[in-house]
C-alpha cells in the first residue's frame, strides 16, 4: 500500500537527516510514490512527520512494563528502577526502534515546532508515568513547574544510553548490550536517580514548611 511504503519511507529520511533536512521529494523516491501521494495520505510534510511521531510513541507504548495498575502496587523505588530499566530494554530492539531513537537524537540537535505540537496535544505514556512516580517523591504542594522539572530530568536517565546504543557498542567503549548489561545499568541509574529524587524532595519539604 501507497502510505505504507510512504510511513517507512519517512521514518528512515527523518531518522537520517532530521525533520529539517528531511526531502519529501525523497520520501516519494524511497518509496516509488508522487508528491501527490504524500498530500492525499498525509496532508504535508508535518502531517507526515506526526505520524511518524505518533508511531514512535505507540512502539514504546506497545512494550511497557508499567502501567499505572502496576505502579499502584511498587514502592517508589522499585517504579523508579522499573521506568528506567523499561527504558533501557530499547537497546534490544532490532525492530524500527533504532530509527525512532535517531529521529529523537535529531530533536535534541534541531528541536521541531512539530514535535513541540505534537507534544502539546497528545499524551506521552512515558511522561505521565514518570509524573505519577515522581509525586511520590515531591510534597503534595509542590508546584506544577517542580513537578514537570523532575518528570522530565528522571525520563532523561536512561535516554544517553539508549541514545548512543551505536556508539556505546564501539571503541572506545565496547560495551556488550546485552539483557545482564541492562539490568546492571539500570541497577546503576536507579541508585543515581533515588538519590536525587530523595534529596530534591528534602530539600523541597524544606522550602514548603519556610513559605
Amino acid at each position: 500500500m501507497t502510505r505504507e511504503r510512504l510511513f517507512e519511507a519517512a521514518v528512515t529520511e527523518f531518522s537520517e537527516r532530521g525533520y529539517s533536512g528531511a526531502s519529501v521529494r525523497q520520501i516519494c523516491q524511497r518509496a516509488k510514490a508522487n508528491l501527490a501521494a504524500i498530500k492525499y495520505h498525509f496532508g504535508s510534510k508535518d502531517g507526515l512527520y506526526r505520524e511518524v511521531l505518533r508511531g514512535a510513541a505507540a512502539a514504546f507504548a506497545d512494550r511497557q512494563e508499567l502501567d499505572d495498575t502496576k505502579i499502584a502496587t511498587l514502592s517508589r523505588e522499585k517504579a523508579v528502577r522499573q521506568l528506567i530499566r523499561q527504558q533501557l530494554m530499547a537497546l534490544l530492539r532490532k525492530d524500527k526502534t533504532g530509527r525512532y531513537l535517531r529521529v529523537f537524537a535529531w530533536e535534541n540537535i534541531s528541536p521541531s515546532p512539530v514535535l513541540r505540537a505534537f507534544m502539546a496535544a497528545e499524551q506521552i505514556p512515558i511522561l505521565s508515568l514518570a509524573d505519577k512516580i515522581v509525586r511520590q517523591f515531591l510534597p503534595p504542594s509542590a508546584p506544577r513547574e517542580e513537578v514537570l522539572i523532575a518528570t522530565i530530568w528522571l525520563v532523561n536517565q536512561a535516554a544517553p544510553f539508549v541514545r548512543n546504543r551505536q556508539l556505546l557498542s564501539r571503541a572506545p567503549f565496547n560495551l556488550k548490550l546485552d539483557r545482564p548489561f541492562i539490568d546492571r545499568l539500570a541497577d546503576n541509574l536507579s541508585c543515581l536517580a533515588l538519590g536525587g529524587l530523595l534529596a530534591h524532595a528534602s530539600i523541597s519539604a524544606t522550602v514548603q514548611s519556610n513559605h
